[in-house]
C-alpha cells in the first residue's frame, strides 16, 4: 500500500554562479489539493513573492516507505501527527543540506528506520548527529509570515 503525503517546497537561489539551492517546506500534506492552496497562500508572503512559479513545487513522499521497519505496516494516521526522519548537515560555512528522507505513521517505526539510516556512508561521514526525528503535524502551513533576504 503506497500512501501519499506532499510536501509544498519554495526553492530559491541567489544567483546562477552559486551551486547550492535553498529550499523552504511550506508544509506536509495528506491532500495535494492542500498541497497547492498552501503554495497559492505562500506566493503573497513577503520574500516568497519574489520568486516565480518555478520556484514552487510539490514533492512526493510515501508514508512507511523503508523496508526494514517491518512487513506487518500500519498506514493509520492519528490526530493528523507522521513522523519525519530529517538530515541537516553543512555543506561548507554558507550552505547545509536538509530535508526528509523517510516518513511514518508511529514513532516505532520511524526509529526503527533511523536506525538502519544511520548505516549509511553518507552520515557515517557527517556524523549521526546531523539525523533525528521529529513530530509532523499534517495539513498545516509553514511560513505564514514570509522572509526578507540579506546580502553581502
Amino acid at each position: 500500500m503506497r500512501v501519499p503525503i506532499y510536501e509544498a517546497l519554495a526553492h530559491y537561489k541567489k544567483n546562477e554562479e552559486l551551486p547550492y539551492t535553498e529550499y523552504f517546506s511550506l508544509g506536509f500534506f495528506s491532500d495535494i489539493s492542500l498541497a497547492e492552496e498552501a503554495l497559492v497562500e505562500s506566493k503573497i508572503l513577503s520574500g516568497f513573492s519574489k520568486l516565480n512559479d518555478d520556484s514552487f513545487s510539490i514533492k512526493t513522499h510515501y508514508l512507511n516507505d523503508c523496508a526494514h521497519i517491518g512487513d506487518d505496516i500500519n498506514y493509520e494516521i492519528v490526530n493528523n501527527k507522521i513522523y519525519g526522519v530529517w538530515y541537516d548537515y553543512d555543506i561548507d560555512s554558507y550552505y547545509s543540506s536538509s530535508g526528509h528522507i523517510g516518513l511514518f505513521s508511529t514513532l516505532e517505526y520511524a526509529e526503527k528506520a533511523l536506525k538502519w539510516y544511520k548505516t549509511w556512508d553518507i552520515f557515517k561521514v557527517y556524523g549521526l548527529d546531523c539525523l533525528g526525528i521529529d513530530t509532523i503535524t499534517l495539513n498545516l502551513r509553514g511560513w505564514t509570515e514570509g522572509f526578507i533576504t540579506v546580502y553581502d
